[in-house]
């Protein structure tokens, strides 16, 4: 089992590198102390469920992709968009959601008729 607790920390401390958040800003979120993030990223700590969906949150990932690293083909896509939204100057993110809200109506509207 330690083996898994090792695949999950590991799991997260990419998740965390990869979306450039310290381990102090990522533990502060989780409401959970930095020392514990480390024990959990190093595989040493197991976590309850409310830590899991903490970090789950924090991440923006779901909690399946925290423990078991899977993840379906919408949240793929989400954090395409919002890796692509991020990278975005502030004045053309909102140009961006106007367009993102726009496509959906449009969507909505081709699916009722």
């Amino acid at each position: 089992m330690e083996n898994k607790y090792f695949e999950t920390g590991q799991r997260i401390l990419k998740l965390r590198s990869e979306m450039g958040i310290s381990r102090e800003r990522l533990a502060e979120s989780a409401d959970i102390s930095v020392q514990f993030l480390a024990d959990i990223e190093k595989g040493r700590k197991n976590m309850t469920v409310t830590t899991v969906r903490n970090l789950a949150s924090a991440l923006n990932v779901t909690t399946d992709h925290i423990i078991n690293g899977r993840q379906d083909q919408s949240d793929i896509e989400e954090e395409i968009l919002l890796e692509i939204f991020r990278s975005l100057p502030h004045d053309d993110k909102r140009r961006a959601c106007e367009i993102v809200r726009l496509f959906a109506e449009a969507a909505r509207r081709g699916v009722n008729e």
